[in-house]
């Protein structure tokens, strides 16, 4: 049986290095932290789920480092689009440029023996103070984002089904959104979301709700180690 990891916004700056410590001590040495626990955690049959905000590089050609190290990690990569992930512009084009054991979540869904992945960036949500108009209109184009990759399953056979995002699919309050009634229309188990640093881990929703479990990913949240969130069965069902 496979296991299943999770871990979000590495930050990650190889070709024009980005000191993280600014944001923290316990950021320093964050990056060879974060590969070093991922070697010794993730083994080759496994899957590794990398949720957004991989580099902070603007240009695909500067992140290819970054990714060259992906890459060199054991087991499956599936990674998903941050805020921060300007490089990412164009998906035809990463995927000519990554390893092979890299795949990439956008406006689809990914199969892992018998669990499925969907999901994608979202954005911030209604109900927070700081949402503005402009919000208002890139949130509801993730949400159709994301109801895409749900959608992408439809015929597929699989037994559990996680959601990988990038922002929280809930508001700084813990209110529902447009986003959590799609996990729960189609019955996800699990939701992971990073995006939030710092102070603001404190507003991200971690726990059971309407049969749902969230887990914040974050690296800075979760000691910069990946954390197990599923298992998976060889084959689909």
């Amino acid at each position: 049986m496979s296991r299943i990891f999770a871990i979000g916004d590495p930050h990650l700056s190889r070709a024009r290095p980005k000191p993280m410590d600014v944001f923290g001590d316990n950021w320093a040495g964050h990056d060879e932290r974060i590969f070093a626990a991922c070697r010794e955690l993730v083994g080759p049959d496994d899957l590794l789920i990398l949720a957004g905000d991989i580099s902070w590089a603007t240009r695909l050609v500067d992140a290819l480092l970054d990714l060259e190290d992906i890459g060199k990690l054991p087991g499956t990569k599936l990674l998903l689009k941050g805020n921060h992930d300007f490089w990412w512009s164009s998906r035809a084009k990463v995927e000519r440029a990554v390893h092979e054991s890299i795949r990439l979540l956008q406006n689809d869904s990914f199969l892992f023996g018998d669990v499925a992945i969907a999901g994608g960036r979202g954005w911030t949500l209604p109900g927070d103070e700081w949402f503005t108009d402009e919000d208002e209109k890139i949130s509801r184009r993730e949400v159709e984002r994301i109801r895409l990759s749900f959608e992408s399953l439809a015929g597929r056979k699989y037994s559990h089904l996680i959601a990988a995002l990038h922002y929280p699919p809930m508001n700084s309050r813990h209110e529902g959104s447009e986003v959590t009634e799609l996990l729960e229309h189609y019955g996800v188990e699990t939701c992971i979301y990073g995006h939030l640093h710092g102070d603001g881990i404190a507003a991200g929703f971690v726990g059971e709700r309407n049969g749902i479990r969230y887990r914040l990913v974050s690296a800075d949240s979760i000691g910069f180690r990946p954390v197990e969130v599923a298992h998976a069965k060889p084959g689909v069902l």
